[in-house]
């Protein structure tokens, strides 16, 4: 499968050649994540946390979890959601298993604050410039 590098994507941005994610503004991401559900569902394969370079990583076993089951489902896929420019952060977890996400969401009031909440408990808060992430692949 080729990739236009010419044609923007489906949210807006661009690609990065490295991984083909996006690099957005705020209001894309924040479509992206109500389009996929607040991520609902989806389980935090691996959580790194990187201050030096100021960004958080979620990687997800499934980004689409959320859809199993309906028709819009396109079927089992990793990836991967990057914070950069992350500032003013406050993790809260206890788990003794998979950590699952319960939103993935805008902080109300607040455009460059994102909070991720698990269930059944936890949270992280985080001030961020810029996200990567995969192209949203429903409906295709």
């Amino acid at each position: 499968m080729g990739v236009d590098f010419d044609r923007p994507p489906r949210l807006g941005g661009t690609f990065h050649l490295t991984l083909l994610r996006q690099h957005i503004d705020m209001k894309d991401f924040y479509d992206f994540l109500s389009m996929m559900g607040g991520m609902h569902d989806s389980t935090v394969a691996c959580l790194s946390l990187l201050p030096s370079e100021r960004r958080i990583e979620f990687h997800f076993d499934d980004m689409y979890s959320n859809f199993d089951g309906f028709p819009e489902y396109p079927g089992r896929q990793s990836g991967v959601i990057v914070l950069n420019g992350v500032s003013d952060l406050s993790i809260a977890l206890e788990t003794d298993g998979p950590l699952r996400v319960f939103g993935f969401s805008p902080q109300e009031g607040e455009s460059d604050v994102v909070l991720v909440t698990f269930w059944p408990s936890g949270r992280i808060r985080a001030r961020f410039s810029t996200a990567d992430y995969p192209p949203c692949r429903l409906g295709s």
